[in-house]
């Protein structure tokens, strides 16, 4: 059963890739709980990595990076809710 289906995927494979980032996304957003810079950083060197991977392979860096960025999202809400909660 696929979860995630889009247009634009010619292989199949866009739900395992985008469920496979998704982590990477989340500890991305997760490390601002440490400094501001640290989360800056991180999405940058995941940003590189990505376009120079779709550069070598043709791989359709999209997948990876949309997959990273719902992670991102989910991370930044769950910093943002433990800090105005006041746990953090």
């Amino acid at each position: 059963m696929r979860l995630l289906k889009h247009d634009r995927d010619k292989v199949g494979d866009f739900q395992r890739r985008a469920l496979l980032h998704l982590p990477v996304g989340f500890l991305c957003a997760a490390s601002a709980l440490g400094h501001w810079v640290l989360p800056l950083i991180l999405t940058a060197g995941f940003m590189f990595y990505e376009k120079n991977e779709d550069l070598h392979t043709k791989d359709q860096a999209w997948k990876d990076t949309f997959g990273w960025l719902v992670g991102a999202v989910a991370g930044s809400f769950l910093v943002i809710g433990l800090r105005l909660s006041g746990i953090l």
